[in-house]
Order: structure tokens, then C-alpha cells, then sequence
């Protein structure tokens, strides 16, 4: 009987000193007291949550996740074993394991703000925004200065497309620039102007005047797009993004001759960018200088990346040059292609294919 509760006070002894450790943040010595207690009592699952949550702190995920399930496994509905358990397998995104673990720990304590926002962010991150929606309330409701709840909301919002309503979210949330990126991915230019220039002023970068600037030229506001142009090409004269940005705002004040000597620089930066190769190649077409443009629509068609408007346009190109098998060639090419896409360029096409036929059949 005295050697029995000698054995517990022993055991007991480990788990206090180990807990001590793990306090001090010393998680090797912590471990390795844990480690001792498992030894001599396997069923003991508090000594094993405790070496699991050590082993945490020292990066050994793998044996904690698989200790944190053999506590679930003898103590089952343990919260702090589920919680520390789901936001191992979030941390890895693995997100459909994750979520069944932080829904047992969210039915055991359901104001837990922390296992409602890991468990919204993992429902969103697998598709299920419409589950996610009330987790992330919830957790906003419980702790109204939890941005990443209100901005995982704003996401979810988003992606079902309610923009209107994420909007106030995302601002919320800090995170503008996000907004900004919505606005522009939905085609609404005006409202991304406001929130760049905010965030220029609080945050000056090369990033933020770039994306003003094509803000900007998208309308039309040339004057403030190259002044903003100006300044940042000083201080990155070999930034890709800017360069190509200014050669359309050149392109759009219809000064050509600039406009090709910036997207070749852009080209320069960037041989393989068929962004700014297509650019080049409008260009060289609009200059008349068909020689540089029938080579930019080569490197186009050698990349892969040749469209039924390349085909068209070398077609336009051939056909001024009087070539007229090749210009013949490319006009059926680009027909072929086209299908119904490009209706007044189809048209074009079929009534100089048909002169071109004649001519053709004449030589």
C-alpha cells in the first residue's frame, strides 16, 4: 500500500514539475518530465495532453497531433485536447480534418471566440462560406475587435458575390487594399480611386502609386496618372509593372513612338511577358513598322500564346505588304478560329479573303 502511493506522488511529482517547465517556457526539460510520466502511466491522459502541448512549443507537430488524438481517444469531448488538436491541422491547412475536431470543441464551450473564427476560416477555406457565415458573426459579436473574424466574413460576403455589403467589412477590417483589388476585379474603377489614395497617404509604396496610376489612366485622368508615373519611375526605373503602365497611358494619349519604346523596355525586363508582347506588337502595327511587328507576333505564336487577334493582325499586316498567299493563309487561320467572336474583324476578314482568293488564283 506505501509502495502504491509512493508510485502516485512520484508520478504526480512529474506531471507538477513538468507543468513548472512549461510555465518557464522550458519545453525540452518540460517534455522529457512528461515523457517520464507517460512511461510509467500510459493511461494517465492528462501527462500525455501535457507532453503533447509541449511538444507543440518545440515544433514536434506530428507526435503532438498524434498524442492530442490518443487523449481524445481516453478522455473523449476533452475541449482543450480538441482545440489545441484543430488548430494543429489548420496551422497545416488541413482544413476538412480540421473541421469536425473544432465543431466537437465548439458544442463544448460555444462562446469560445477562438475555436468559432478557426472554425469559420476553415469552412470558408474548403468552399462552405454559407456554415462559415454565422460561425464568423458570432465570434464578431463575442469580440467586436477581432479583425480577422470580420475579415474573414467580409471574404466570405464576397465570394458569394455581395460586394456591396462587404465593402463596410473589409474597411473594417483594414484592409482596403483588398477592397481596392474587389473593386477592380468587378470592373468598378471609380470606387478603387478613394482607397488607393488613402492608402498612399498612410502607407507610401511603389506598389500603391503603380496601381493608382492604372487607376487613373483606366479613367481617362491622364494629367494625375503621369505625374504619379513620373515620380515613381525615378525612383524604380526598372519596376516591369510601371513601365508597362506608362506605355499605355502613352498608347491612350495615342503618342505611339513613346508608347513602343516603353513597352520595349517593358520587353526588355521581361522577354517572356506576352502582356507586354502583345502591347509591343499594337504598336509596331499602329507605327506602320509591319517588319518589328510581324517579329513580335513570331515570339507571341513561339511562346504559345498567339490569339485570333494576332492572327488577324498579321493577316492586316501580310495583306499591306502585298503578300498574299501568307496574308490569305492568315485570314482563314484567324476565321477559323474566331467563330462568331469578333464579328466586325470576321467581316473584314471574309471580304478581303475573297479579293485575296482572286488575286491568288490569278498568279
Amino acid at each position: 500500500m506505501f509502495a502504491a502511493a509512493l508510485w502516485i506522488a512520484m508520478q504526480t511529482a512529474d506531471v507538477s514539475a513538468g507543468i513548472k517547465a512549461l510555465e518557464t517556457a522550458k519545453f525540452e526539460e518540460a517534455e522529457a518530465l512528461f515523457e517520464k510520466a507517460v512511461t510509467a502511466e500510459p493511461k494517465d491522459y492528462s501527462a500525455l495532453f501535457y507532453l503533447s502541448l509541449a511538444q507543440t512549443f518545440l515544433n514536434k507537430d506530428d507526435a503532438a497531433m498524434a498524442g492530442f488524438r490518443k487523449v481524445l481517444e481516453m478522455k473523449p469531448g476533452m475541449f482543450e485536447a480538441e482545440i489545441n488538436l484543430g488548430l494543429l491541422l489548420y496551422r497545416y491547412r488541413r482544413f476538412e480534418e480540421a473541421i469536425p475536431i473544432l465543431e466537437q470543441a465548439r458544442s463544448h464551450k460555444p462562446g469560445d471566440v477562438r475555436t468559432l473564427y478557426h472554425l469559420a476560416e476553415s469552412l470558408r477555406e474548403t468552399g462552405d462560406c454559407a456554415t462559415a457565415d454565422p460561425h464568423y458573426r458570432k465570434a464578431v459579436e463575442l469580440d467586436p475587435t477581432l479583425a480577422a473574424a470580420t475579415l474573414g466574413l467580409a471574404r466570405c460576403l464576397l465570394a458569394g458575390g455581395k460586394l456591396d455589403e462587404a465593402a463596410p467589412l473589409f474597411l473594417k477590417a483594414g484592409s482596403a487594399l483588398e477592397l481596392a483589388q474587389a473593386y477592380e476585379d468587378a470592373g468598378e474603377t471609380g470606387k478603387i480611386i478613394p482607397l488607393y489614395e488613402a492608402a498612399l497617404k498612410d502607407e507610401p509604396s511603389l506598389e500603391i502609386e503603380t496601381r493608382l496610376a492604372g487607376a487613373y489612366l483606366k479613367t481617362r485622368r491622364f494629367d494625375e496618372a503621369e505625374a504619379l508615373i513620373g515620380k515613381a519611375l525615378v525612383k524604380a526605373p526598372e519596376d516591369f509593372d510601371l513601365r508597362l503602365t506608362h506605355g499605355r497611358l502613352l498608347r491612350d494619349k495615342r503618342q505611339f513612338g513613346p508608347a513602343a519604346q516603353e513597352f520595349a523596355r517593358a520587353v526588355n525586363l521581361k522577354p517572356d511577358s506576352t502582356e507586354a508582347l502583345n502591347e509591343l506588337a499594337g504598336m509596331f502595327i499602329s507605327l506602320n513598322e509591319d517588319a518589328r511587328a510581324i517579329a513580335v507576333l513570331d515570339r507571341l505564336k513561339a511562346l504559345g500564346a498567339e490569339t485570333p487577334g494576332h492572327l488577324f493582325f498579321r493577316a492586316v499586316v501580310l495583306d499591306r505588304n502585298k503578300q498574299v498567299k501568307p496574308a490569305l493563309a492568315a485570314y482563314r487561320a484567324f476565321l477559323e478560329v474566331s467563330v462568331g467572336k469578333y464579328p466586325d474583324e470576321e467581316f473584314k476578314a471574309r471580304q478581303r479573303a475573297r479579293i485575296l482568293e482572286k488575286e491568288a488564283s490569278r498568279r
